[in-house]
């Protein structure tokens, strides 16, 4: 009897503790790219954004898909809004980014992605693709999500 209260309390003890060693936390990565940031742009040259898609290092010759975001849904008193995406940009391809009242364009290329650790603990260890850097207009961005600034 003595082993049967023993055994299942050393069992309980051990999935308690199994349980608690993992970070049980999202790790954004470079599969998670379906928003941009904006950093100081006013409301209204971020109302309607067009997104080109291409072949990644063609130069931005051909245009493989185009879309439009309309947004209405800024967050107030913020020097940065959050644009979210219709679809996910992936690391596989090369982005332009037009803001269409201002007529201004971003490149999006270069992307450099590392498979990493995340929720690692007794019994566990997930990964994930995280997003080292990128270029936008030629220029290194060392972020793990897609910022473009005025």
């Amino acid at each position: 009897m003595l082993n049967k209260v023993f055994l299942k309390a050393f069992i309980v003890v051990m999935a308690v503790a199994a349980g608690s060693c993992c970070t049980k936390k999202y790790c954004i990565g470079s599969d998670d790219m379906d928003y941009i940031q904006f950093n100081n742009f006013t409301n209204s040259e971020l109302d309607t954004i067009t997104i080109q898609r291409f072949s990644k290092s063609s130069n931005f010759a051909t245009v493989l898909e185009d879309i439009t975001v309309i947004t209405s849904n800024f967050s107030q008193g913020s020097n940065f809004q959050h644009i979210q995406l219709p679809v996910k940009l992936t690391i596989d391809y090369d982005y332009k980014v037009k803001l269409n009242s201002t007529g201004d364009n971003f490149t999006i290329s270069d992307f450099v992605s590392k498979k990493e650790s995340c929720n690692t603990g007794f019994m566990c260890n997930d990964s994930y693709n995280s997003l080292e850097s990128y270029l936008v207009n030629g220029n290194l961005m060392n972020t793990y999500q897609i910022e473009i600034s005025k």
